[in-house]
């Protein structure tokens, strides 16, 4: 239609779609058409459709614990219906807008912006790196308001900031009071000892060894050019328990990973979360919030279980340990397995029963891939023979299980 966007004439043909099955099933079922996008709702009931958010159908099912999956709708959707901001009088831009994509092109064909991957100090979560291939070097950012809401692993866009900026020796803090005031923010001395940590206090270093060397230059993120947002792993930051239950309660998730800030959440199970490893992905960084918004995910488990703290691990290094499917198992001999005649007979083996070898694994290892052997020598000396699992005896090339372990290694 004229003046239509591909993404309103979109929505017009969900909206088609949602009458024809209304019209084809008539009573035999309930057609709703679910969407956080405010137009197409209000569209949708001016049609005479049933429409409703995410949250308002998720709500129908009467099962509470789900709400907190529900993603926080972004500043153009529908807002969450029972949800308030903690301080609305008190809301004010903290972070500049990211440039339009148009623009961020732009700037980095004429040379003014330059790109790169954010790279996050693992001490210090106030200070990152962007290498740049189009300036030959490293790009320092400091301080929150300079790395504009950007994610470690992100790629941004860069502006440099001018030369006698490079050599600032001032400290962003901002207090996380309980009314989680946003607005207290204030200038102080550097420290050189400063480590700090994104539980109690935000603190931004930006007087750093770094600083004294000149060549080194400082900029800003201007714009994201795509996004490194990943699920994260935990725990709720102490908090009183809000009066009455069943409500709605903010709060804010510490990742284990100190390069990644603070994410606030919104949650109807309080007290089932704190004191627990949690999952929590995020959805939006707005503008006017310190923080980003994310949701709950799932429970991992007790703080300082060692099965809890060791999925923990094994979740932030990105290591599958989800069961292995009846396919890939389908390529494993069956057991007991034997050595084959055929095996035997391989000239390419060498048959070393006759060594006393022995397993330097753990008792109850399931995989049991190194072993030694160590053998005395006429002359006085010791033959010590070291043996590996051949693999790929039992991983064949093509097979579910050789593609399985393709993606795990």
């Amino acid at each position: 239609m004229v003046g239509e966007s591909p993404n309103d004439r979109n929505d017009r043909a969900i909206r088609v779609a949602a009458r024809w099955y209304q019209s084809h099933l008539g009573d035999s079922a309930k057609v709703l058409l679910v969407t956080n996008d405010r137009d197409n709702k209000r569209k949708a009931t001016e049609e005479g459709l049933n429409a409703e958010t995410v949250e308002s159908y998720v709500r129908s099912l009467a099962q509470p614990g789900l709400l907190d999956l529900v993603v926080v709708p972004s500043s153009g959707d529908v807002a969450m219906e029972d949800v308030e901001d903690l301080r609305p009088s008190k809301r004010k831009i903290v972070y500049n807008e990211h440039k339009p994509m148009s623009e961020i092109t732009s700037g980095l064909r004429c040379g003014i912006y330059h790109q790169g991957k954010l790279r996050v100090n693992r001490y210090n979560p106030f200070e990152a790196y962007v290498g740049s291939e189009s300036i030959g070097d490293e790009i320092i950012i400091r301080g929150s308001s300079n790395m504009n809401r950007s994610f470690d692993g992100d790629i941004v866009a860069v502006e440099l900031l001018p030369q006698d900026q490079w050599h600032d020796s001032k400290s962003f803090i901002a207090d996380d009071d309980e009314d989680d005031n946003e607005d207290d923010v204030r200038l102080v001395p550097n420290s050189a000892d400063d480590a700090p940590r994104n539980t109690n206090s935000m603190q931004s270093t930006v007087g750093s060894s770094a600083a004294s060397v000149p060549s080194r230059p400082v900029g800003r993120v201007v714009g994201i050019i795509k996004r490194n947002w990943n699920s994260y792993c935990g725990s709720l930051e102490p908090m009183p328990m809000p009066a009455g239950s069943g409500g709605v309660a903010h709060a804010l998730f510490v990742s284990k990973d100190r390069r990644i800030p603070k994410i606030r959440i919104q949650t109807r199970q309080l007290g089932n979360l704190l004191n627990k490893r949690i999952i929590v992905a995020v959805d939006s960084w707005d503008v006017m919030s310190r923080y980003p918004s994310g949701h709950y995910v799932r429970t991992i488990g007790d703080i300082g279980d060692k099965e809890t703290e060791t999925e923990v691990v094994l979740i932030e290094n990105d290591i599958n340990t989800r069961p292995f499917s009846t396919q890939v198992l389908a390529c494993l001999p069956p057991l007991p397995w034997t050595l084959s005649p055929e095996d035997v007979a391989n000239p390419n083996r060498q048959d070393l029963r006759h060594v006393r070898v022995f397993s330097v694994d753990p008792p109850g290892c399931r995989d049991i891939d190194d072993a030694l052997h160590c053998t005395p020598l006429p002359n006085g000396n010791f033959e010590v023979g070291v043996h590996i699992a051949d693999v790929t005896n039992f991983v064949h090339p093509g097979t579910p299980l050789d593609e399985e372990a393709s993606q795990r290694k």
